[in-house]
């Protein structure tokens, strides 16, 4: 047989673990019809990422941080999946939560474009997205990847057109690396750095609530 060594088949192994938490979210429950997109990528989108977090640096401290993180992440062989939908209603529930009285109302408004996503949104198809997010990071926690979800991620995939024709993405970023990449990004700025930063972009929020204490 052939012979392959460790960093071949820990390569392999992420691709393979990748297409695993894909067959994993789309079989997680929905609540209508699939309207999900996912798309798998590795270093070289990572740094792509990153770049586009430093253009954005000012107006969220949050992409900034993650964007450090995404280039690190490039270095360290990792891989992301990214699981977005369109902004429109496929399940005619009529429920009111995004703010029209009719899933038709709705799918008739003009289209609102964000810097995180783009509105007027069915909460049901956001609902969808998360579901699988979380079925796919299950998948990777079961065979023993560090992972975390993103919104940052499913963000700047959009504008780096990574991922298409969704109006909302979170990603699953992975890495087989013997320590967590993902909880350990305060090391970006000193304590000194946090707080001023914080205290500046939000007031009213403790640091805990975004994740800067993990």
């Amino acid at each position: 047989m052939a012979i392959f060594n460790k960093d071949d088949l820990l390569r392999g192994g992420m691709d393979r673990a990748v297409e695993l938490m894909t067959v994993s979210a789309n079989t997680a429950l929905t609540f209508g019809k699939k309207k999900l997109v996912m798309v798998a990528f590795g270093p070289e989108e990572f740094d792509d990422l990153g770049g586009f977090c430093e253009g954005v640096a000012g107006v969220s401290p949050l992409a900034e941080r993650d964007g450090m993180s995404f280039i690190d992440l490039a270095k360290e062989d990792a891989r992301g999946l990214l699981i977005g939908a369109g902004r429109k209603s496929a399940y005619n529930y009529d429920c009111g939560a995004c703010g029209f009285a009719t899933c038709a109302e709705l799918n008739k408004a003009d289209l609102v474009e964000g810097l995180v996503a783009n509105g007027p949104c069915c909460h049901f198809a956001v609902y969808d997205v998360h579901m699988a997010a979380m079925a796919a990071s299950a998948a990777a926690w079961r065979m023993g990847l560090h992972c975390r979800v993103f919104q940052t991620m499913g963000t700047a995939a959009m504008a780096c057109e990574i991922i298409t024709d969704v109006d909302f993405c979170v990603g699953v970023g992975v890495s087989y690396q013997q320590t967590d990449p993902y909880f350990d990004r305060h090391k970006f700025w000193t304590e000194e750095e946090w707080l001023k930063r914080f205290e500046r972009d939000f007031p009213s929020f403790v640091r805990r609530f975004i994740g800067a204490v993990e």
